[in-house]
């Protein structure tokens, strides 16, 4: 009988595998099994806290999303996989991830909260004083001036669910004192200008979350809508929501003069009658946006922020302090774009052997190289001696008594550089480059002397985030087989990918963006560490071991 067969349900983030009758609740099979999962409505789908991200073991599909999902749920998070863990009936084999929306204690930062206010509190104590927020998960998307993401992912050490779970048991405790509190915002409206047109998300106070999204084409720019008076009217005729007082916009270069926040992001704020609308436009380079998005949503803790397509700032962030790493001239000789760059039609795996390749279509020729392939070939040639511990590819003539001739004649130099052939074909060469390697090197010894740097003279490193806009599964871990990452922070380290534009969203929780910054960050203090002696101390030291 149907019932009768079984399926198998791993837990990613657990390594754990357990098997479940079909038709089983996923939510009930978790709780039953002791694995960690939060919510406040006991798995009866009103909360949203219990949502899951579900994949399929052999790439196939999973369950469609319920009512409950598409109610509570943005599209973009059910396209990637996310539903909630109370509404999914299992019916094949799937692998869950419990971790992947957690923000607090080891956090993922793609996720839009809200604070709750006590009224009788908030005459007492300080206003927005901070209290427990609710989480929900909310996916970015791309930004005009960068390829656009298709997935998100992270990586690194497991998140604390004890913590989240005592704070999910706290709250049903106090469900009765709840319905005496109210939301400290409103629904609201973010704006992002994007290529032909404009896309929009309804932020809901009521579900702590993106309740609609969608993209109006039009080829006039939001500053024409804005200059011209007709905010209002666009909204109205494009947008259904109902009693809006507060609008977001985020714009793809600077247009409007406004406060400067942390030299990345310039703020501008004007209202129409009733409506409070709000502008960031990023300062000098339109990534300086992302960055300033992505420190706003890190992770509780000490930590050290580090943007892989945005090598030159970097942030520490302590007790509420904020030092604002600005690496210029130290990172600027770091042509990471090299590294990251992918073209229509990258290689996407190396034979163990080198012998051959997989592109991503094999009815074409490949144009690049996938990040996850290149760094697996240095370590593949690193473990058969063509590439030693500093990153200096051997010349072919160094290797003729120790290598296979098939791997030799993959050997070449060019322009007195040593070069490995990943692939070659008439008018096709795709390969690895002594240049790419001196990349590598030089990323290598500003990591390195940054986290020495960060933890000796600012205070222990929690945590070290690293971002980027697009998606490498593995990343993290390859960096540190290649110790381009110090193995001391491996358990420590997390990586996140992904547009993290949508997170303006979370402004929505405090009456305005320089309220919530400032009821964040009580200070903040830049270091220049090209100015900086005992950085540059380091950095020499370092830049001498790796070179000599």
């Amino acid at each position: 009988m149907l019932f009768n067969k079984k399926y198998n349900v791993t837990i990613k983030n657990r390594n754990i595998t357990l098997e479940a009758k079909s038709g089983t609740n996923l939510y009930k099979l978790l709780k039953e099994n002791n694995i960690p999962i939060s919510s406040l409505c006991d798995g009866n789908g009103q909360c949203g806290k219990c949502k899951v991200r579900i994949s399929s073991p052999g790439g196939g599909e999973i369950n469609k999303p319920t009512k409950k999902d598409r109610l509570i749920l943005a599209l973009m998070n059910l396209e990637s996989g996310y539903r909630l863990a109370c509404e999914y009936t299992i019916r094949s084999d799937i692998i869950v991830d419990t971790e992947e929306w957690n923000i607090f204690s080891g956090k993922d930062p793609d996720i839009v909260g809200v604070k709750k206010k006590n009224k009788e509190a908030a005459k007492e104590e300080m206003p927005h004083e901070e209290q427990k927020p609710a989480e929900e998960s909310a996916s970015g998307e791309g930004f005009e001036t960068e390829k656009y993401p298709e997935s998100q992912s992270q990586s690194g050490s497991q998140t604390d669910y004890e913590s989240d779970i005592a704070e999910d048991e706290e709250e049903k405790a106090s469900v009765g004192e709840e319905e005496e509190q109210t939301y400290g915002v409103r629904d609201g409206l973010l704006l992002i200008q994007y290529p032909g047109g404009v896309k929009y998300y309804v932020y809901a106070a009521g579900i702590n979350n993106i309740a609609s999204e969608g993209l109006v084409k039009i080829s006039e720019p939001l500053t024409d809508i804005i200059d011209n008076n007709i905010l209002s009217d666009f909204i109205h005729d494009n947008i259904d929501i109902p009693d809006l007082d507060r609008v977001i916009i985020i714009l793809d270069k600077e247009y409007f003069n406004g406060e400067l926040f942390f030299k990345l992001v310039n703020y501008h704020s004007f209202e129409i009658g009733t409506l409070k609308c709000e502008v960031l436009q990023p300062y000098n380079d339109p990534k300086n946006l992302l960055t300033f998005l992505r420190l706003l949503n890190s992770v509780n803790g000490q930590n050290l922020q580090i943007a892989l397509d945005n090598l030159r700032f970097s942030y520490f962030l302590k007790d509420g302090i904020f030092y604002f790493l600005n690496s210029a001239y130290v990172s600027d000789t770091i042509n990471i774009d090299r590294l990251l760059t992918t073209g229509k039609n990258p290689v996407i795996d190396i034979a163990d052997d080198l012998t051959h390749v997989t592109m991503k279509d094999d009815l074409k020729e490949p144009d690049s190289i996938a990040l996850p392939v290149l760094l697996k070939t240095i370590k593949i040639l690193m473990r058969i001696g063509a590439v030693d511990n500093n990153f200096v590819l051997k010349d072919r003539n160094e290797l003729v008594d120790d290598l296979k001739l098939e791997h030799l004649v993959k050997f070449s130099k060019r322009n007195e550089g040593n070069m490995f052939y990943i692939y070659r074909k008439k008018d096709v060469e795709i390969f690895l480059s002594q240049q790419m390697l001196d990349q590598l090197r030089e990323l290598k010894i500003y990591l390195m002397t940054l986290t020495d740097f960060v933890q000796k003279e600012l205070g222990n490193i929690d945590n070290i985030i690293i971002q980027n806009l697009t998606h490498y599964d593995y990343l993290v871990n390859n960096l540190f087989d290649l110790s381009v990452l110090p193995k001391y922070y491996s358990k420590k380290t997390k990586f996140y990918s992904g547009d993290p534009t949508i997170l303006a969203s979370k402004f929505f929780t405090e009456q305005d963006v320089r309220t919530f910054i400032e009821s964040r960050i009580n200070d903040m203090r830049e270091i220049e560490l090209y100015k900086n002696e005992e950085f540059n101390r380091r950095y020499d030291k370092m830049e001498r071991k790796l070179t000599s």
